[in-house]
């Protein structure tokens, strides 16, 4: 296989890598851990944060993707969405060029780590953690428990949620999850549509293996899918 780095990165950037083939296994020894070290998850809260609270400026398309593909390859999970806090942060003007340099002397010099307490910021970010909206908030969906579906083949310009893998087969929907904003447009700020459970056999998408057939569950937005 060629490596890595002589993909071409067109259309579905290297941040799209679902069903690429060339960068080892999926599945590793402790890939079932959500966190691996300790600052890792305070990275996440403070990536949550920066959104809800608006201090920072742009998205998971016009930062993260934007990240260079050979950065974006060497770097962990949790280092690309530090990175992209950082950027954010920085475009808003919520922290100056350099600041972050200047805390990292700071706390290897010794100085303590400031802490903050704010109940009600605390309460704002919870409220709003919620991954879907009830049904009833934006058009009724298409499909119901039960349906097959036939996922669209497409090459989508920009940031998608349809992993290239499952484009062109099909799935039985298992659960109307309810309605999200559709992240293609902005991403995260296009209109709300319904969000299907759909289910699909390991062998329709990958091919038979030694290891036997299972399913592959996907939530996939109304947009990406058509009837079967």
């Amino acid at each position: 296989m060629r490596p890595a780095s002589s993909y071409r990165l067109d259309t579905d950037g290297i941040h799209d890598m679902g069903g690429m083939h060339g960068f080892g296994a999926v599945v590793v020894p402790g890939s079932d851990a959500t966190y691996h070290e300790g600052w890792e998850p305070r990275v996440f809260a403070l990536s949550l944060l920066i959104g809800i609270e608006k201090l920072g400026q742009g998205s998971r398309r016009a930062i993260r993707e934007e990240m260079q593909p050979d950065d974006y390859l060497r770097a962990t999970y949790y280092e690309r969405w530090l990175w992209s806090a950082e950027q954010s942060l920085l475009r808003k003007g919520t922290i100056a060029d350099g600041e972050v340099d200047g805390w990292v002397e700071r706390l290897r010099s010794g100085e303590e780590a400031p802490r903050r307490d704010d109940p009600g910021q605390a309460r704002r970010v919870v409220a709003s953690l919620s991954p879907v909206r009830p049904l009833g908030q934006a058009r009724d969906p298409r499909f119901s428990v039960g349906d097959p579906v036939h996922v669209k083949r497409m090459r989508p310009a920009g940031h998608t949620r349809c992993p290239r893998y499952v484009r062109g087969a099909t799935g039985i929907v298992q659960r109307v999850q309810g309605v999200d904003a559709f992240p293609d447009i902005g991403p995260y700020q296009g209109p709300h549509e319904p969000v299907y459970a759909v289910a699909f056999c390991s062998d329709d998408l990958f091919g038979a293996s030694e290891e036997g057939s299972w399913t592959v569950m996907l939530d996939l937005f109304d947009s990406y899918l058509e009837p079967a």
